[in-house]
This record gives C-alpha cells, structure tokens and sequence, in this order.
C-alpha cells in the first residue's frame, strides 16, 4: 500500500512513519506539511492512501481532500486529528474520507484499518513469489504470443480491458495489456491481489456495490472499475503467480462459455509460462556449465591462492617465448625464484600469514613486471618469470635486482612488519638452453646455487652448476641405498646436572658411515632426507636402534636416566605415537626413559595436531624435549599450552654466556620461564669450564657439550660412563 503523509508536525511525521514501517506491504511514498505541497504531492504519487492532519499551519486537510477530489483522485483518505469528534467530523467524512482518527487514542484503530484494506497473503507466500522471480518474467518486455491471449479475451468475454497480471510482493505487474495505459498498480489495491487467493474464477460483478471494492481507489477513482472477472495463473507447483483477468467499467455478469473461456485461456497462459520457465532453467543451466568450464580452465592455469599462472599456463607460455625469441633473433630470460626461510615463517606464524605473504609477493611480482612479462607460482613459495625480448643478459639482471628489492621491502602482514629474504635464478636463451625444459633446468640450478651464497642473491646459470646438481643426485641415490645397507650408526653424547654433575640424560645423534667418502656430517643429509620425504625411514631407523641400546644399558648401574632422540617435523604425524610404543614393547624400555627432541619452529607448524601429538606422547610417558630453544618464533602461550618437560637453550646464546652481558640475561630470562613453567633446562654447546660455572651460578639445570664429551660410539659412551663411576663416588653420579 502506497501511503502520502500530510502532516506540519515533524514529531508526530516520525511517528506515523516508524508506526508504518512495521506493517508489511506498506510504503509511505511521500510527504507534505502544507495544503498545496499536499495537493501537488498526492496528485503527482496518486497513492493508495492519503493520511491528513486536519489542521495544518497553511491550510486544512479538509481542504487538500477537498481539491483531490474534485481533481479526480480516487485515493482513500484517513483524517488525523486532536478532536476526532469535533465539529470538523461530518464534513470530513462528506468531503469522501473514510474515517477520521483521534491522533493519540485512535491509532491502532487507524493501523487495524490499514490491514483490513490489504489483500490477504496466500498461505504459501514466500514460495509463490519464488516460482514468480524464478520465470524471470518481470519487467520484460511485450511479448505476442501473450498478447494475442489477451486481444482473444478481450474479443470473446466483449470487454474493453483485458491483463495479464503478475502480482509481485508490493505491485501488481502487466506482461499483456489491453485498453489500459498502465504498466502496473499497488498490489494492495488490486483485485488481482484478491483473485490469486481462489481456486476458481474470481467474479465481482459491480465492484461500487461490493464493502470489498467500494472504497477501492481504482473504482472511486478515474479507472472507475465496476466489474472484475479474473482466473489465477497456478504453476504445476501449486503456486499462484498473477491472473488472467477482464475489466469493464460498467456492471455485468458472465455467462458459462464465457467463464469456459477464461478458463481455457489462463492455462493457455500457464503453458506458454511453463515453457518460458523451462527454457529459463536451459538458460540457466547452460550459464552454470559455461562458468564451470570457465572455473574449470581457471583452476587448471591459475595459482588459487595468488591468482597467478600456474605450472601449465607458465609452461605454455615460456613456449610461446622461446617460439618467438628463435623468430625475432631476439634473446629472452626464464627465472625461479624461490622464497628464504619461508618455511620459518609458515611454521612459527601460521598458514594465514604465510598465505598472506605469498599473495602480497605475488602482487609485487605482478606490479613490478611489464604486461609482456609472465609471473607464475609453482606451488610453495616458488614463482617464476618469463622475459620475453631482451636486449641481452644486462637486462635480466636488473629485473633480477629489481625483485630482490621489491621482495623483500618490508611488509605488514595481521599487524606484523615482516621481511623475507629471496633466491633467484636466471637462465638466458638461447645461452643457456633452446628449449624449454633446459631453461627451467638451468634457471632451477642457478636458484640453488644463489641459495646457497646467502640470502637476497641472483646467480645466472653456469656450465660447472651441473656438477654440484650431480653431486646432490647421486647423494640422494646414496642416501636411499645407505637406507638399505643400514649405513647409519648412532653416536651418544651426555647431558651433566650442573647442581650434582651426575649423568641425567644422554642424546642419540645419528651417523652417517658412507663407504666411499667416511662420514657425512648431519647438516648434509639431514635436509636431503626432510627434503625427499626419506626422514620418515631414517628417524624410524634412529628412533628403533636408540631404544635398542637403551635396553643394553638398562640393567647397568651406570645406566642415564633417559634417552633422547632428535625428530623432524617432517616425523610430526599421528603414527609417531605407535613406533614410539611398538619400539618401547619390542625392546623392553619403558617409555617413560624416552624423550624426544622437537625444533622450536616445528611447535607452531600445525598447531592442533601437533597438540594432540604430543598429549598422545606425554599420555605413553614419553618427555618432551624443546631443541634450539630462543632462535624461533614461539609464543609464551604456545609454551604454556604444550605438554613440555625441557627447554634446551640454543648453543648462540652459551657460546658467550660468561662474559656478554645481553647473552646472560637472555639465558636468565629464558632459566626463569622455565622455572615458572615448571621444565627442565638444558644448556646445549657448553665448551670449556667458564660456561659451566656461569650456568651453574644461574642455575641452570643441565649442560650439554664438548667439555663433557664429544658424542660417542655405542661402546666408547659405556666406557666413559663407566670411567665417571670408577671416578666418583656413587652419589655423586645422579644414577640414583
């Protein structure tokens, strides 16, 4: 219902509108506070309604009903007054409004009539006015095939104005016309409204006669409606959307084969919608498989998470780079460029700002390389970059200089400043390959190689690069066959109370004896095995032969309280667990002598799985061991939550503890944490005797390093430890 307000007061204005506002089907459409604002307003709206205060500053609203009326305006009026039962009542009412309200005690009568003028809603409303927006009919323009019904109609039941009618939520909408100027009127005015609510042919024979109509805007007003026939549009679901309706402007009543007529038309309108509606879902449906194809070949070429090329769409392109390069004599660059640390990042951090970042690096990359120019991620936090047509090798090297500084520009990424550090690599065709798999090749070598000198470096591919790229090939084939041979030997170094300088613990650190090159350092093929997903086999290999020669020491009187073994994060997954049980049953070593070492970094990596991990591991009795603590990224409350038992402070901060001061208190800081979290501490690196006294003063728990021993074969570590007992006294050894 379409509501014009005439009111001076802008207090009670505020009212009837927040009054208005929770009446649904209601719209004030708009408002006046004098009587010829009031007459332009209401004759320029013709709303349904006109709401009048009867005495206005300029004017009356007995006046403005007055003029409407005489100008033709049909609208109903309600008269709002301080004296409802005043004088002023009857002309009101014989001037043509259909009530007048006492402006305080009478308002919820004025909204009682408000409703009994709206049309009822039908029981399935909401699913009517979806079956209706799902035709998508709205709006649309005319169309013949409807019209010739409605001409048909028209022609067959001999009367001037035929429609068919959509009744949408607030209106009442025309797609066929005839003999009516109008596109649509107020659904709360409209016959339509009542005539969707029958199951049958809905007849009103003299509409001025009917209390349902008589007061009705379209038959008081210059449509001077007197008759109605209209026959509900009902979908295969059930859903009422409109009429096919007949108006006249005089009284009359149908005949049978006219009713039949009707009839027989409406379905011919809801055939031709239903056809409409399939041909809108064939429509529909083919949109949803064209933009799944367009998904479809967006996945397959581009990075979800950056939005850039992926592998293929960067393969694709470097093909058409090399095709035109080889037709234009021109030379052309491909790099890899490869994030430093990222991993760090990523672990300590989360996967949000690590997600984070590689986006804004991807921005970067995009802004700062020419539209010609190709930017991809290949997964991780590796991108590359096509430079097509380029004067020479100089030019590469800029834009490789070029994306060092951008990268690694500070950035705030969830209200953290960070910097990453990056590698690049840089290939030149045709120099340093004709084809593509030889650019990538070379460029990927070339990345590693920038790695390795240090963080924010270029190199460009050289010839002796395969030689390295050789060496780490064939000691990965290596590594997989020492797998095999059992090449690998465990080596023992002691962790000393520095209270009691007993033995209160001892690490497993692993070895590897190849046969041709003698020992590999750890730092060598530690990696390489992370890297290759082969740490699973080795840390299994550690975790096994470790709880082995535990079970040897066991019945020893000299034998250390615990034994730790060093786990990757790689090693983090649930089956942890059941090889730490199954190795503690098979050897007969309670696990509560068992503690395993995880890496700072690897604490944040997976938070809630690593969590549960290790509440599983606490839960066998196995201790849980900090490594290179103070280097990482943990929080407080990281630590607070974890099932821990020991913190080893990292070897940089003990190297200078005896006489660097920042060093000191750093140690301290992290000895009083562990106090108050109640964990053992562990000195890693103690070298010479200045350490241990320093340690000891600040009251370090443990200390481990080469002035105690260096690590150890199996059966060289037994005869150390079997020298302290020859040399001690037995309580003075910490075995118990």
């Amino acid at each position: 219902m379409r509501i014009y307000i005439v009111e001076d007061s802008d207090l009670v204005l505020g009212t009837l509108k927040h009054m208005l506002a929770g009446l649904p089907g209601v719209r004030v459409v708009g408002n006046a506070a004098t009587e010829e604002a009031a007459v332009t307003g209401i004759l320029k709206h013709r709303p349904d309604l006109a709401l009048l205060d009867l005495a206005l500053a300029a004017g009356s609203g007995l006046n403005v009903l007055r003029r409407v009326r005489a100008a033709g305006c049909g609208a109903r009026a309600l008269v709002l007054s301080n004296h409802a039962d005043g004088p002023y009542r009857e002309a009101c009412l014989a001037a043509g409004a259909e009530a007048v309200y006492d402006k305080v005690r009478d308002a919820q009568a004025m909204l009682d009539q408000l409703r009994a003028w709206l049309p009822p809603q039908p029981t399935n409303e909401g699913k009517r006015l979806q079956a209706l927006r799902r035709l998508k009919i709205l709006d649309t323009p005319q169309e013949e095939v409807f019209d010739e019904i409605t001409r048909l109609a028209a022609r067959l039941l001999e009367v001037p104005v035929a429609l068919i009618s959509l009744v949408d939520e607030n209106r009442q909408w025309f797609k066929s016309r005839v003999g009516i100027a109008a596109t649509e009127t107020s659904r709360a005015v409209s016959f339509c409204g009542h005539a969707i609510n029958q199951a049958e042919l809905f007849v009103v024979e003299d509409a001025s006669r009917d209390p349902r109509f008589a007061d009705n805007p379209l038959v008081r007003g210059p449509e001077q409606v007197r008759f109605y026939a209209g026959m509900p549009l009902v979908l295969p679901g059930g859903e009422a959307i409109g009429t096919l309706c007949v108006i006249d402007q005089e009284p009359r009543s149908l005949g049978e084969v006219q009713r039949q007529a009707l009839t027989v038309l409406a379905r011919q309108v809801v055939t031709e919608l239903e056809l409409r509606g399939r041909v809108a879902e064939l429509e529909q449906e083919v949109e949803r498989r064209r933009a799944a194809e367009v998904r479809i070949m967006h996945l397959a070429t581009r990075d979800p998470l950056t939005g850039l090329p992926n592998r293929a769409a960067l393969m694709d392109r470097l093909s058409q780079a090399i095709k035109v390069a080889q037709r234009d004599a021109h030379p052309m660059a491909f790099m890899f460029l490869d994030l430093d640390r990222f991993k760090l990042i990523n672990d300590s951090l989360g996967h949000q700002v690590g997600d984070a970042l590689l986006q804004q690096v991807g921005e970067r990359l995009a802004t700062l390389l020419r539209d010609s120019d190709t930017v991809a991620r290949l997964g991780g936090d590796e991108f590359a970059v096509v430079l097509p047509r380029l004067e020479g090798l100089e030019d590469a090297c800029r834009v490789a200089e070029k994306i060092i500084a951008a990268v690694n520009a500070p950035m705030t990424l969830q209200g953290r400043e960070l910097r990453v550090d990056c590698s690049v690599g840089v290939a030149i065709y045709p120099e340093h390959g004709r084809g593509d798999e030889a650019l990538v090749r070379h460029a990927d070598l070339a990345m590693y190689h920038a790695k390795a000198s240090g963080s924010n470096q270029y190199r460009v591919y050289a010839a002796e690069m395969n030689a390295a790229a050789v060496e780490r090939l064939t000691l990965e084939c290596d590594l997989r066959q020492a797998l095999i041979r059992r090449e690998f030997v465990l080596h023992y170094q002691p962790q000393i109370g520095l209270q009691g300088e007993g033995v209160s613990g001892v690490e497993a650190l692993v070895r590897w004896v190849h046969p041709e090159h003698g020992l590999v350092p750890p730092m060598k093929f530690i990696p390489l095995a992370e890297e290759t997903g082969l740490i699973w086999d080795l840390g299994r290999y550690v975790i096994d032969e470790a709880l082995r020669q535990m079970a040897v020491w066991l019945p020893r009187r000299d034998c250390p309280p615990r034994m730790a073994v060093n786990v990757s994060p790689a090693q983090l997954r649930p089956e942890l667990a059941d090889l730490l049980r199954a190795a503690g049953r098979a050897h007969g070593v309670p696990l509560d002598r068992v503690e395993v070492e995880i890496t700072e970094s690897a604490l944040a990596s997976d938070g809630p799985q690593v969590l549960e991990l290790l509440a599983n591991l606490r839960g066998l009795g196995v201790s849980i061991a900090v490594d290179d603590f103070g280097v990482g990224y943990s929080s407080l409350a990281l630590l607070r939550r974890l099932p821990l038992n020991t913190l080893k402070i990292d070897r940089a901060f003990v190297d200078e503890v005896a006489f660097n001061h920042q060093d000191a208190t750093i140690v301290q800081s992290i000895l009083s944490m562990g106090r108050g979290l109640n964990l053992r501490v562990v000195a890693e690196g103690v070298e010479d005797d200045q350490q241990r006294v320093a340690l000891r003063v600040m009251g370090c728990d443990d200390a481990q390093g080469y002035h105690y021993s260096r690590p150890l074969p199996a059966d060289e570590f037994a005869a150390w430890m079997a020298s302290r007992v020859s040399d001690r006294p037995a309580n003075a050894l910490g075995f118990g």
